[in-house]
């Protein structure tokens, strides 16, 4: 099978690596011909493509002549409005529909659920003024508009090799230690998008990946800092913080087997 990878960074690459070595032949963008180089040895065609919000780029097009086209870019700096990442995915959505693009999966996130305090689910209506991304809200709303089989992929906070629950509040001063988290692993969201290729037809538009644990953030936290050592933080009211607990039906729409079911175990 020919798959592009519109961001092939933290996720990216490892997720092009393992595909290429399960025989697929696999292209995967960069913002930057610096690393065209690493892409290349893990056995990923590099194509330069940066979305500003215009596409630009070197013979970018042809990351669009593909089975299956995975997207996986972030709302990226802070500095851009909301409506500049609505933007990048409204320019993938033509370039998706003009090259009649078979199928696409789409990296999104639970930031796009309001901060309930409570349960929140894949139908769970967004609401900025509670909490919900803007950014994430609409891009979604841009990429259901393409005239092909979509899945949105919503994850939960990503964690995994460098990236270590609570490492960047190690020493400081943190509110919300009793607040529940929403994580996943990498590994994960890897091992449900290797599922979904082998899928004939895809039975849900949208699935939300996190954990079906929710320790709290100093349960999490606390056992990261002695796991990998580094300095607890210094929690703060107020101990809950506005949140949502976010449940999946990962089990029903694929049956698959969480590696990492708990974060306190990454």
């Amino acid at each position: 099978m020919k798959i592009s990878i519109v961001g092939c960074g933290w996720l990216g690459l490892p997720l092009g690596a393992k595909l290429t070595q399960l025989g697929h032949e696999v292209l995967g963008s960069t913002t930057s011909t610096v690393k065209f180089q690493i892409i290349a040895e893990s056995g990923i065609i590099p194509v330069l493509l940066k979305l500003d919000p215009m596409p630009t780029g070197s013979d970018f097009n042809r990351l669009f002549s593909c089975d299956l086209l995975i997207i996986n870019i972030p709302p990226g700096r802070k500095i851009n409005p909301p409506s500049f990442y609505e933007e990048q995915v409204k320019y993938l959505k033509y370039l998706i529909n003009d090259y009649k693009v078979p199928r696409v999966i789409f990296v999104s996130s639970t930031s796009l659920y309001p901060n309930t305090n409570r349960e929140v689910d894949e139908s769970t209506t967004p609401d900025i003024q509670k909490g919900s991304s803007e950014a994430i809200v609409q891009a979604e709303k841009q990429i259901r508009q393409i005239n092909t089989e979509l899945i949105v992929l919503r994850c939960g906070g990503l964690m995994g090799e460098d990236r270590v629950p609570g490492k960047w509040f190690a020493g400081k001063e943190t509110p919300g230690p009793d607040t529940p988290v929403n994580y996943v692993h990498k590994d994960d969201v890897i091992g449900v998008i290797l599922s979904l290729i082998e899928m004939d037809k895809w039975e849900v538009d949208t699935i939300n990946l996190v954990t079906p644990s929710h320790p709290t953030r100093k349960e999490v936290h606390e056992i990261m800092a002695k796991k990998y050592g580094f300095e607890k933080p210094k929690w703060t009211e107020p101990f809950t913080i506005p949140h949502k607990v976010v449940t999946s039906r990962l089990q029903e729409a694929l049956n698959y087997d969480y590696q990492y079911p708990d974060p306190l175990l990454f």
